[in-house]
């Protein structure tokens, strides 16, 4: 699997796999999509394994309420248009997700196992917002411009979920065509429209893409314009190994999808 659009899922069998067929070889257990009707919730435990939860709220405003911790409410993504917007934690606790806005809600739903459980149940809580970007040169030997941010770090987490980014290509920019060592990652298109390749195969990608990017796989991304292309990064590392990055020296502008 390498490319999955949302808005392709059957919304009658939801939650359901963003990342299907996927064999991780992360301590990532899971990526679904899910979809929560205005009013009612759902209920999420640790099925006997300390892991560590996190969601990207895509549309919508929902609640989180974690048991055995002082009860908080966390507002994300309200009816101005906020979104997208994450909540990572609680690890090992027992919690409930709920839809307060008017529309549906709709997350993408991670999770990572931890090695040990942890007295600190610490839960973040953000948009993700533009104006917290920096602009600088491509990257990976990339085209044109770009705009990121890490939004959090490995030092932010319990388990081995290692990067949350947030990232802008200007019109004619890229991420240069790289792989990684020990690291399992996937993108997360929010806004415009771009070329996505992945171990030599290029594909059109657009809002509500999901793309799946293995350990050793080569990968890029290009904004053919006019307009700017926004995506999210998930990244999960292997325990104890020190994950690289390779640049390729490829920055993707020739890369176009075939056309069959």
């Amino acid at each position: 699997m390498k490319h999955l659009l949302l808005s392709g899922l059957n919304a009658d069998s939801l939650p359901v796999s963003a990342l299907p067929g996927v064999e991780f070889c992360t301590p990532w257990r899971l990526f679904d999509y899910v979809v929560i009707p205005p009013g009612e919730g759902i209920e999420v435990g640790d099925a006997g394994e300390c892991v560590e939860q996190g969601y990207l709220v895509l549309e919508g405003q929902v609640e989180l309420v974690a048991r055995n911790k002082t009860e908080s409410r966390e507002c994300l993504a309200g009816a101005n248009g906020t979104a997208p917007a994450f909540i990572i934690g609680p690890l090992g606790l027992d919690h409930r997700l709920t839809n307060i806005g008017s529309e549906p809600a709709q997350l993408l739903h991670v999770s990572v196992a931890a090695a040990t459980p942890s007295l600190d149940h610490r839960i973040y809580v953000g948009y993700f917002a533009a104006e917290l970007l920096t602009w600088r040169a491509a990257i990976h030997g990339g085209s044109g411009r770009i705009a990121t941010r890490h939004v959090l770090r490995p030092e932010d987490f319990h388990s081995s979920w290692t990067f949350l980014d947030q990232a802008v290509l200007s019109a004619g920019g890229s991420v240069g065509y790289h792989y990684h060592d020990a690291l399992e990652e996937c993108f997360v298109v929010t806004k415009g429209q771009g070329y996505m390749t992945i171990d030599d195969e290029t594909f059109a990608v657009g809002p509500g893409s999901i793309t799946w990017q293995g350990i050793g796989q080569g990968h890029g991304i290009y904004n053919p314009g006019p307009g700017e292309l926004d995506f999210l990064r998930v990244a999960i590392a292997q325990p104890d190994e020190e994950y690289t990055t390779i640049d390729l020296r490829d920055n993707l502008a020739g890369r176009v999808p075939s056309a069959d």
